[in-house]
């Protein structure tokens, strides 16, 4: 089962799913697209058309010049992007949004051709979502981007929740025992813009200006019909065709797989400025549940994002007067400076029937959509891709079968359902009369929650999304020389679960020191030896017998080894858990095994160690 997630609304994720604009504001809208934009104004625009991440209609603009000088540079893209669309590739990605941006990194750095293709002639200069939860950075930490991210993003730490002016319960990420105990408020075109830099440093691209017009499938291959922002079509065969085009997908609607799922009946607004006077934290988000519902963000350059809930048709200046009421209940004197153009959007839950047709998969909000109140969309489909991305080079590869991509959907979609039942609650805990007992009922039932250090504990985890887990997958796999009985005992991680931080982990003839965490950046699996306090180790010829090309093993004791000698070949695997911590937070007592999968989370654990047990994990992965 996926453990349930926290239902409190810290921020708004994604603006894919926007929907409708007020005449007003459209009126707006056609005004300043005419007029173009000041160098580094925060400005908003509609779009008529799905972007290569999603429909986005109604979106946050943060532009540093004339919107006239966008279409050709676009241009230019086209013409020199249309003239160098191979004929074929082993996977043609449709979308390059952070979910498909994501896809192509992990396949690109295992040395798997991809193409990356999205509709949009340029990169979308405007913000979607904006929070990066903590397992999400791991995945960008494993892409080699998380320093990037980290100079260019706000780190939030925690979240006050407001009633009646007063603030009644909060809840820290500092106590998290993770690599990164924080969540990381960035643009979306920023993180877009980060991932594409990274992929082009590792040799790949976007082409951009070609949207996908249709597909066929056989056996053996996908052929796409693409067309270019001229009109120009081309066709490109494909080994795999992965979807990551967003909440309409093309993709999803070519294969035919039903999405069932449903609009939320009130609105959001979003609007972006200064908030000099605010009177709390700076590193945390602030909910006020009631009216008028606030919900300051902080993002990088001092600003705030300030999400609200609108149930009439309130007019745009109105807004902005309710706003700063709201933001004076929870910090007197505080008011919005230097605001941009309040926008308002409907939102949505969906879910795709299916993640996968024979050799078209879907990812991202091509097969799932959530509410925006918790901050999972974005992250989710990241997350799609980092399970998906190792699947997809070993099957090409040849170190698997294609039955191991029937894993994927196994996987992931029963979180995709897991975040949007989430949603649900978070969006009816939000949806509450405007009237003191209702609003009296919901703090106290938040009170319940967040006052006690265990519930202020499960709320951080729910946002950090690594409690997300695999058990019920059957690539996934334990083993206990007692019996199956016997592994409902084990302490620490399960099988199916992310591989914990832990550390200091040192290396006995060096000042090297570690983290497990450090020891996930092969593009292969990890197998981890916990030899306890005994010296006993594998034999390297045996390791090598078993494991893949691209693995890598490491050793584990908490003492040293009374004798290493220089030409020892486990040398250089070989760390010391001297303080025990290592082996405490993955539960070891006696001598274990653990295989780690690519993406950091556990295939196999395995008590005593037993070679044979990974060789059986590795015949799964063939069928």
């Amino acid at each position: 089962m996926v453990r349930s997630l926290c239902v409190f609304p810290t921020k708004h994720a994604a603006l894919q799913n926007c929907l409708t604009l007020c005449p007003q504001q459209t009126e707006t809208v056609r005004r300043r697209v005419s007029a173009g934009y000041a160098p580094g104004r925060r400005e908003k625009i509609e779009l008529s058309a799905d972007s290569g991440c999603g429909t986005a209609k109604l979106v946050s603009a943060k532009l540093s010049g004339p919107v006239e000088s966008i279409p050709d540079a676009a241009e230019e893209q086209i013409v020199s992007h249309s003239q160098t669309l191979p004929s074929h590739t082993p996977v043609l990605i449709v979308g390059a949004g952070p979910t498909g941006l994501s896809l192509a990194i992990e396949l690109v750095r295992r040395n798997v051709e991809c193409l990356l293709i999205d509709r949009n002639p340029a990169p979308l200069p405007f913000d979607r979502a904006t929070v990066i939860h903590s397992r999400s950075l791991e995945c960008f930490e494993t892409m080699g981007t998380i320093d990037e991210f980290l100079a260019r993003g706000h780190i939030m730490r925690g979240f006050n929740i407001f009633a009646f002016g007063k603030k009644i319960a909060q809840t820290s990420f500092e106590s998290l025992e993770c690599r990164h105990p924080y969540d990381l408020n960035l643009a979306e075109n920023e993180t877009e813009d980060i991932l594409t830099a990274r992929l082009e440093s590792l040799g790949g691209r976007v082409s951009r200006g070609w949207s996908l017009e249709g597909l066929n499938q056989t056996d053996t291959e996908v052929t796409a019909t693409l067309k270019s922002a001229e009109g120009v079509e081309t066709t490109v065969t494909a080994d795999w065709l992965v979807g990551t085009d967003g909440i309409h997908s093309r993709v999803r609607e070519s294969i035919g797989v039903a999405v069932a799922g449903h609009q939320y009946p009130a609105r959001w607004g979003v609007v972006d400025g200064y908030l000099p006077d605010w009177q709390h934290e700076p590193d945390r988000a602030a909910i006020q549940i009631d009216a008028p519902a606030l919900n300051p963000v902080p993002m990088p350059g001092m600003r705030w994002r300030i999400y609200f809930r609108v149930f009439d048709e309130t007019q745009i200046d109105d807004l902005l007067e309710q706003i700063d009421s709201g933001l004076a209940s929870i910090s007197p004197g505080t008011r919005l400076q230097d605001p941009d153009q309040p926008m308002l959007y409907h939102t949505f839950r969906q879910l795709s029937a299916h993640y996968r047709s024979s050799r078209v998969l879907l990812a991202g909000d091509a097969a799932h959509a959530c509410s925006p109140i918790e901050g999972h969309g974005m992250n989710t489909g990241i997350q799609d891709s980092f399970n998906l991305g190792w699947k997809l080079a070993h099957v090409i590869k040849g170190q698997a079968g294609d039955g191991l991509l029937n894993s994927y959907e196994l996987e992931r979609r029963p979180i995709a359902n897991a975040v949007g039942a989430s949603g649900d609650i978070a969006e009816e805990l939000r949806t509450i009369p405007d009237e003191p007992a209702a609003v009296e009922r919901v703090k106290r039932a938040l009170c319940a929650m967040l006052l006690p250090a265990r519930g202020q504990l499960q709320a951080a985890e729910a946002e950090t999304e690594i409690s997300f887990h695999y058990r019920d997958s059957p690539l996934v796999r334990g083993y206990h020389a007692a019996g199956a009985a016997a592994q409902q005992n084990w302490l620490g991680p399960r099988p199916g679960d992310c591989l914990p931080e832990a550390g200091p982990l040192s290396h006995p003839q060096t000042d090297t020191t570690l983290t497990l965490f450090d020891l996930l950046r092969s593009t292969g699996h990890l197998l981890l030896w916990l030899a306890t306090d005994e010296i006993e180790a594998p034999n390297a010829a045996d390791l090598a017998s078993v494991l893949q090309p691209g693995d890598t093993c490491v050793i584990i004791s908490t003492t040293p080894p009374e004798k290493l000698e220089q030409t020892d070949s486990t040398q250089a695997k070989w760390l010391i858990d001297e303080t025990g911590s290592v082996h405490a937070k993955l539960g070891i007592i006696d001598p274990t095994l653990f295989l780690i999968r690519p993406d950091g989370h556990i295939a196999l654990r395995c008590e005593p160690p037993q070679l044979e047990q990974i060789t059986a994990y590795y015949q799964i992965l063939q069928t």
